[in-house]
């Protein structure tokens, strides 16, 4: 008797995105069956999501799946949080979703002026303040496109809309929901504050939790596209929360979502929101069965990814690259959170700026460049695991990385180096496993993942003392010179 089953998983970040089989049985086996490139596009004077080549590109990689295994029981959809669209009365798009990294919302104080601080939403919500949160998203809106909103039926964020292009069903799923800036994870409701806006209630779908179906695929789109008429799960819709599901993490465990963002934190029993944990800018964000994913939002690959691209390489060897940073002996640091890098033009001009302004040795070449980014993002690591202790009162054993991010095991090595701690290499997928394992225990109740025969993570232990290093970021970020 064949045990295996076969769940769909589309998992879209950021700058690409990836639709996988995932075949849950004794073990966890994944088949990647289609990739795209997710890159914001300008349209008139705002950046952007191309949801019509997202969707198509969606659709392109169900159909493969189907082709290759007809035997999917379900599909799953992760995405990563703050951006939405409208869905008009027409029950069509009305335009494409603006870019969190649109600089519409720069200034986000004046946006909710004489209406709440900063310092009462985060009372209420627990989100670390980000200028792109989607309640400045929507104080945007509110004050500047009163026209698109005359014709607004329901706000979607991205894997929701996504899901109701499959499903014509419009939910909004919870985890994704709680990175909004206007969930209340206390008291599980949305806050008065976005109504008081002038947000109307009635935009707002019914909510829908991780492990709930939003309905099946659509007749047409079988029709169409030869899909299979399966249902479409609502998983841990924002991938951070899927990821972190894919392994099996204790309260004395930190994780590290690696990618173009990295997500550290600790998984936590209650949120913790308090004035030492706005002051320090962590975030209360909802995971599987309501538990807290108390985290830190920083800067991540995605500074690395725009240093090279400014080098414009014809080809790139990333080992070869690593291997060479090795050796180099250059040293600087620069503040990967600095709002200057936020959109990644002119980035090697601005890390001269911060290395010049801090009194610090200037890179030159791109190893030196990418020696500077793996430094600072360690040192970053480092500084928010003290918090995370600080702020839990729950001392570390170890950290677990997970994502993208965690083949670079150059990176890995550093952290342990930096940091002193054991670091587990986690899934480079993680967030398509904790996205299928989702699905399957919708359709498995008591179905316990630890059961499952994985594969041994690697394990990466300190091998230097790299706290000189740390020290010097401690001071550059003590001077604030910058």
């Amino acid at each position: 008797m064949n045990d295996n089953h076969h769940y769909l998983t589309v998992d879209l970040g950021a700058s690409s995105g990836r639709v996988i089989i995932t075949t849950v049985g004794d073990s966890i086996q994944q088949k990647e069956i289609h990739r795209f490139t997710n890159q914001p596009i300008k349209q008139e004077v705002l950046l952007v999501w191309d949801f019509e080549f997202i969707l198509n590109e969606v659709y392109k990689g169900i159909q493969k799946a189907f082709e290759i295994e007809p035997n999917i029981c379900s599909i799953g959809i992760d995405t990563w949080g703050c951006d939405y669209g409208y869905i008009g009365h027409d029950g069509k798009l009305i335009r494409n979703p603006v870019c969190y990294r649109d600089e519409r919302t720069v200034n986000d104080a004046s946006l909710i002026k004489n209406q709440f601080t900063k310092e009462a939403l985060y009372a209420e919500t627990g989100i670390q303040h980000l200028r792109f949160n989607t309640i400045y998203q929507i104080a945007y809106d509110l004050k500047h496109e009163q026209a698109l909103l005359n014709q607004v039926d329901k706000f979607l964020m991205i894997p929701d809309l996504i899901a109701y292009h499959l499903t014509g069903e419009k939910r909004c799923e919870l985890t994704n929901l709680s990175t909004t800036s206007f969930y209340n994870p206390t008291q599980k409701t949305i806050i008065d504050k976005l109504y008081h806006m002038g947000f109307k209630q009635d935009w707002v779908p019914k909510w829908i939790e991780p492990g709930q179906i939003y309905g099946y695929v659509q007749d047409e789109l079988v029709e169409k596209y030869h899909f299979k008429k399966v249902p479409v799960v609502a998983v841990c819709t924002h991938d951070t929360a899927s990821a972190i599901h894919s392994v099996n993490i204790e309260l004395s465990d930190v994780y590290i979502s690696s990618g173009t963002w990295s997500l550290i934190g600790k998984l936590v029993e209650r949120p913790i929101i308090n004035l030492q944990s706005y002051q320090a800018s962590y975030t209360n964000e909802v995971g599987y069965k309501h538990q807290i994913r108390f985290l830190k939002n920083i800067s991540g690959f995605w500074i690395k990814n725009k240093i090279i691209e400014a080098f414009k390489l014809e080809t790139i060897d990333y080992d070869a690259l690593d291997e060479a940073i090795k050796t180099e002996d250059f040293q600087a640091i620069i503040d990967l959170d600095h709002p200057d890098f936020e959109l990644g033009e002119d980035i090697l001009t601005k890390i001269q700026c911060f290395c010049i302004k801090t009194n610090q040795p200037v890179p030159k070449t791109l190893i030196q460049y990418l020696k500077t980014f793996n430094l600072s993002l360690v040192c970053k690591y480092k500084h928010h695991l003290e918090t995370l202790e600080n702020l839990t009162q729950i001392k570390t054993n170890q950290i677990i990385i997970i994502g993208g991010g965690s083949a670079n095991h150059l990176i890995n090595q550093m952290t342990a180096d930096m940091t002193q701690l054991p670091v587990i290499k986690g899934d480079k997928e993680a967030s398509s496993i904790g996205n299928a394992l989702i699905q399957h225990e919708a359709f498995h109740p008591g179905f316990n993942q630890k059961s499952l025969i994985r594969d041994t993570h690697i394990r990466f232990t300190p091998k230097q003392d790299l706290s000189d290093v740390y020290q010097c970021y401690q001071n550059i970020m003590k001077e604030r010179l910058i």
